[in-house]
Order: structure tokens, then sequence, then C-alpha cells
């Protein structure tokens, strides 16, 4: 939990498709430094008052209107703080509503429940290609996502940190590749 919305958001609409610890980390280190921006309406503000290439230090015109677009629907849904977004996640019709906005799929709306501490799996290429190292195959995103919950309910360890474990593992070198 970072107790910092622009850090929650920013963090949730870059890591799509980007390195998190040389690309996404420094950015949301870089929003946290901006306190108003510790709720989502300061976000929103600071982001419209700089300008989010400013904010960021990021000039990929998609990533800079996805990361407006959420502050301007949080706001818009009365979601001001992390206990907000948590309580508003646990209900499965907003996680629909958030994976309506361009951007936003499966793994980001999971990736927000994990930002925001709710026990999840974000179902991405480490995770896919760790079940296939196991020999594991699975039909989709909501497979793997539950084969790695009742995994982690087996060991008696959180949702969450055998997600973060399994990453850990894949995105060190010599872990990346699929087993034939």
């Amino acid at each position: 939990s970072y107790g910092h919305m622009g850090a929650v958001i920013t963090d949730a609409m870059l890591q799509a498709g980007l390195n998190w610890e040389s690309v996404v980390k420094p950015r949301v280190a870089r929003v946290k430094g901006y306190p108003q921006a510790c709720t989502t309406s300061g976000f929103r503000d600071l982001l419209h008052r700089m300008g989010p290439s400013v904010v960021l230090d990021w000039v990929h015109p998609e990533k800079l209107a996805r990361i407006a677009g959420v502050a301007d629907f949080f706001c818009a849904c009365g979601i001001e703080t992390e206990e907000d977004l948590r309580q508003w996640l646990a209900l499965g019709t907003n996680v629909v509503r958030l994976k309506g906005l361009r951007g936003v799929g499966d793994k980001t709306a999971d990736y927000f429940k994990f930002l925001v501490c709710i026990p999840t799996t974000a179902v991405d290429r480490h995770i896919k290609n760790f079940l296939a190292l196991a020999g594991i195959q699975t039909s989709g995103y909501n497979e793997a996502k539950e084969i790695v919950h009742r995994a982690a309910d087996l060991m008696g360890i959180s949702r969450a940190i055998l997600d973060h474990s399994i990453w850990k593992y894949m995105s060190s070198k010599g872990h990346k590749t699929k087993r034939p």
C-alpha cells in the first residue's frame, strides 16, 4: 500500500508492457513526491494544472490519457483514498465498470486490487510462464488465477505474496523461458 492515490493510479496504469523496476518504479516515486496527489482529486488537479507529461516525466500520449482518464473516473465515483478504492473494488459490478475504461482489462483490474491490499493475483506473462514451466496448461486468465489462488490457499500463504514471489522469481535472469 502506497497511502497515495496518485502512486496507485500511476503504478496500475503504467505497469502493462513496461519494465517495472526501470520504468514504472521511478515514476511512482516521482508522483509520490507530490503530497497533494495523495488523494484522487489532488492527483487529478495536479495533472490538469501541470500536465501529465511533466508530473510523470513521460511522453507517451496513450498512457498519459489513460492515467488522466482513471483519475477522472475515480473522482466521479467518489474514490479519494486507497480505502475508498478497496471498498469500491469489493463490489463485482464496480470491477466491471473499471474494466470498461480504455486500458483496463482483467490484469489491470486485479493489479488495482493488489495495490490496495485485496489478496489476489494479477495474471501476467510471468505467472503464465511459471505455470507453463510447471507443466500446467490453462484455458485462460481466470483458470490461471484460480490455480495460483488454490496453491496459495493450500500453502497457507497470502495470494498476493505468492503472486509477488512468482513475479520476483520469473523476472530474475534465466527464468523467462517457457517449458516446451
